[in-house]
């Protein structure tokens, strides 16, 4: 089996879930390939994509070209280069939101999407994190400091509130914001 790609601005996606263990075969290259992406991805043609296209394929722009799909949306990013923009819209794996997925970007770069997360995740993998997610719950919800550390508390990968966890690739600043249905 060839190994993974390596996807610059989603390091590491079978942590989170969106590419996992298959024995589906790719639409996309019509191999099985001992893996299936299980994400989002958005497509203007009706093609059902789901669990039947590998990471390779993602990786190399098949997809995106064959079907005219894509997996991330940088509208809201500012300064992003279009080869950037590309790359993370049609060459990066997707993640699912509970309301509207958001890039981010930092340095004139994307960042690189870390997982989402909640308070349990923040603690044990990203406690660095901590004071970016409180900061954004309370600009985000207009909180005073007690309320964010309250929902800081209450927040959860599994449910809602989430946060979702960006690093910026050159200065390594985490960014994040926080979704809720």
């Amino acid at each position: 089996m060839d190994p993974l790609p390596q996807f610059r601005y989603y390091p590491d996606p079978l942590s989170t879930g969106v590419i996992v263990p298959s024995e589906n075969p790719c639409l996309g290259c019509n191999r099985i390939r001992g893996y299936i992406y299980t994400g989002p991805v958005n497509t203007e043609k009706n093609f059902i994509l789901t669990e039947a296209i590998c990471p390779w394929c993602i990786a190399d722009g098949t997809i995106a070209k064959r079907f005219e799909a894509f997996f991330n949306d940088t509208g809201s990013v500012e300064g992003l280069a279009d080869a950037v923009r590309e790359e993370i819209e049609k060459r990066t794996p997707g993640f699912e939101a509970w309301q509207q997925e958001e890039w981010m970007g930092h340095c004139g770069d994307g960042a690189a999407f870390l997982g989402l997360v909640g308070k349990k995740e923040l603690e044990r993998d990203f406690p660095k994190a901590i004071p970016v997610v409180k900061k954004c719950l309370r600009e985000q919800y207009d909180l005073d400091k007690e309320e964010a550390d309250e929902m800081f508390d209450g927040l959860t990968k599994d449910s809602e509130p989430s946060a979702y966890l960006f690093r910026c690739l050159h200065c390594q600043k985490f960014l994040a914001y926080a979704d809720e249905a």
